[in-house]
């Protein structure tokens, strides 16, 4: 199985061993999106993007492809002011009905840094 490549603005952890880490200019990336999506990570990548607007989004199958479980790391201007559970809370309330289909989902929100 190949690697997942992502488009990021900083360095990428490899899936597989011995396969060097890519590095992605920052001018490149407004929002992450793997090369390869499964239609469930296309289906929550988009509703997130359309409903948040987020400056990164990442959308990965963590069961392999089954559909099961899913990994999402979202950093989006909405989140700022508001504590963790209550950014969880916003993610899962717009994943609502696709979190009955799923046995779990790891959300991990983040707030872009501050312009000076």
């Amino acid at each position: 199985m190949l690697p997942r490549l992502m488009f990021r603005s900083q360095t990428l952890r490899p899936r597989l061993a011995g396969v060097p880490a890519l590095v992605m200019p920052r001018r490149m990336l407004t929002v992450t999106r793997t090369l390869f999506m499964t239609d469930g990570e296309q289906h929550i990548y988009d509703k997130l993007h359309g409903e948040l607007q987020p400056t990164k989004l990442s959308v990965t199958d963590s069961s392999g492809g089954c559909g099961s479980m899913y990994v999402v790391e979202i950093e989006a201007e909405c989140f700022r002011g508001l504590n963790r559970v209550k950014q969880t809370k916003m993610v899962n309330g717009l994943l609502k009905s696709e979190l009955k289909d799923m046995h779990g989902m790891r959300v991990l929100c983040t707030v872009p840094p501050e312009k000076a």
